[in-house]
C-alpha cells in the first residue's frame, strides 16, 4: 500500500525489517521509480529473485544509485548478476552476504568499473584459537 502512494520516493530504508520479502520487493520495484537509494540490509528473508525484481526495474535502470544488502544470508552470485544493468549503481554493501563470491564481485566490477563494493565475508564458523 505505502509504494502506490509514494512513487517520487527517492530513498527506502528498510534495513532490519524481518519481514520484507521478495513479493515486497516486487512492489517497490513495481511503483517506486525514483528510488536511488535502497537500504535491505538485515532482511533475512530476500532472495536473488527479489533483487532481480529491483534490478529489473524501471528505477534501477535509470535512478539507483546505492545498494544495501549487508547480513542477507540467501543473496549469492546471481543477484550480482541482476544487478549488472544498472547503470546508474555506484556503490553496493555486500558485508557478510556469505554465499557471495570474490568472482561474482570481479564480475559485477566488470560491468560496472566505477562501482564501489563494499564487502567483508566474516568466517561462518570463527578460526580455532
Amino acid at each position: 500500500a505505502l509504494t502506490r502512494s509514494c512513487h517520487n520516493l527517492e530513498k527506502m530504508d528498510l534495513e532490519d525489517c524481518l519481514q520484507i520479502t521478495d513479493a515486497t520487493l516486487g512492489h517497490i520495484a513495481a511503483n517506486c521509480h525514483n528510488l536511488n537509494a535502497l537500504s535491505l540490509s538485515h532482511c533475512e528473508l530476500i532472495t536473488d529473485e527479489g533483487i532481480h525484481q529491483v534490478g529489473s526495474s524501471v528505477c534501477a535502470a535509470e535512478h539507483l544509485q546505492v545498494l544495501e544488502l549487508d547480513n542477507c544470508p540467501l543473496i549469492t552470485d546471481a543477484a550480482l548478476e541482476h544487478l549488472m544493468a544498472c547503470q546508474s549503481l555506484q556503490r553496493i554493501e555486500i558485508y557478510d552476504c556469505q554465499l557471495i563470491t570474490r568472482a561474482g564481485i570481479r564480475r559485477l566490477r566488470s560491468h560496472l568499473p566505477d562501482i564501489l563494493v563494499h564487502a567483508y565475508f566474516a568466517p561462518v564458523t570463527p578460526p580455532p584459537s
